[in-house]
């Protein structure tokens, strides 16, 4: 019987240890996250519309990258990475170009290390990048703002949204911005 009992008590310790060093990684990592913080870092394949994130980087004037990691097909070769957004109806200047930072400069003080709001139709560009409008917490719409400021260009080859076009042609009129530059067209960078 001393026998038994001790083949009890060795399968016990053993399954106790098996539970401990399989579930001990799992514990830790969740208890160093916060549930927000777990939420946003997990894979999702699904986008949630609108898609609410911190915006974590600043690629340029009209592309920036969210705290969201997607793991859909239509990411491309960005499945699996953080979230880009290209924006919707507008285009800003190209590096090396004027204004360029400018627009990039604009873009970071209105939305970095903030929680911004995408609105979307679950369309991605060739780069994998999401297409959208970002709603900043204020309400304002960053596209807007940034063709308003004379920042960005109505983006005609892809955008027919008449708001963007009317916003451009006040920019215009007002000289601001890139229609501070001589030979500007409306519609072109």
């Amino acid at each position: 019987m001393p026998h038994f009992r001790f083949l009890i008590s060795r399968f016990a310790f053993s399954s106790l240890l098996f539970f401990v060093l399989t579930s001990t990684p799992t514990i830790l990592a969740s208890c160093a996250l916060t549930s927000e913080e777990s939420q946003q870092l997990r894979s999702n394949s699904d986008l949630p519309n609108p898609l609410k994130a911190e915006v974590i980087g600043i690629q340029d004037g009209d592309t920036i990258e969210l705290k969201f990691i997607y793991s859909g097909k239509k990411a491309g070769r960005r499945m699996g990475k953080n979230v880009r957004i290209r924006f919707l109806h507008v285009n800003c200047p190209e590096r090396g170009t004027p204004f360029y930072n400018n627009a990039k400069q604009f873009t970071s003080e209105k939305c970095f290390r903030k929680i911004v709001s995408i609105r979307h139709k679950g369309e991605f560009d060739k780069y994998g990048r999401l297409l959208g409008e970002v709603v900043l917490p204020d309400g304002k719409v960053l596209n807007k703002e940034l063709v308003k400021k004379g920042l960005a260009v109505h983006f005609k080859k892809y955008s027919h949204d008449q708001e963007y076009a009317n916003l451009e042609i006040a920019a215009n009129k007002q000289k601001i911005g890139i229609w501070t530059q001589p030979g500007m067209e409306l519609g072109h960078l």
